[in-house]
């Protein structure tokens, strides 16, 4: 599973996502919906809570020891349909919270998101965003720490 994940993360930053940045400066996310959809084509599965699992329809997602999460078509998650996220009213925290990161109580930004803009301040607040930690449920604290040192590497 950790070789997978590690996988799965470079695969992301290959195709220019996971480029993560702290959010020093005025930043913005302009979500450009269906003319993008990036990040649910390249970010896979993301971690659902329970309350949100009851709002998704259980056959599009997965339990394991670590949690509740939504399935993938490879790195494409399955609610993706015809270009549009299929449940977005109701969609998981971690969705509505990307491209923003809390890492160490640092707030990051995904430079490979081509929504971001840099031309006035509505970056969140740090404490609103789920820490970093939680999208790797289960995975040894050694191997979260890979994955930050290599999405936060210039």
């Amino acid at each position: 599973m950790n070789l997978t994940l590690i996988r799965a993360v470079l695969k992301a930053r290959r195709k220019g996502l996971l480029h993560l940045s702290p959010a020093t400066e005025a930043t913005r996310l302009d979500c450009l919906a269906d003319a993008c959809v990036k990040c649910c084509l390249n970010l896979g599965a993301p971690r659902v809570s329970e309350d949100e699992a009851l709002r998704i329809d259980p056959a599009a997602l997965t339990r394991t020891k670590a949690g509740c999460f939504v399935k993938s078509k490879g790195t494409a998650c399955c609610l993706l349909d015809a270009g549009l996220c299929s449940i977005y009213a109701r969609r998981p925290r971690g969705c509505i919270e990307y491209p923003w990161y809390n890492i160490g109580g640092r707030l990051y930004y995904d430079q490979g998101c081509p929504g971001i803009k840099h031309d006035r301040d509505e970056r969140p607040n740090v404490a609103d965003i789920q820490p970093f930690e939680h999208f790797f449920p289960g995975m040894p604290r050694v191997v979260v720490r890979l994955i930050r040192v290599l999405c936060t590497r210039r």
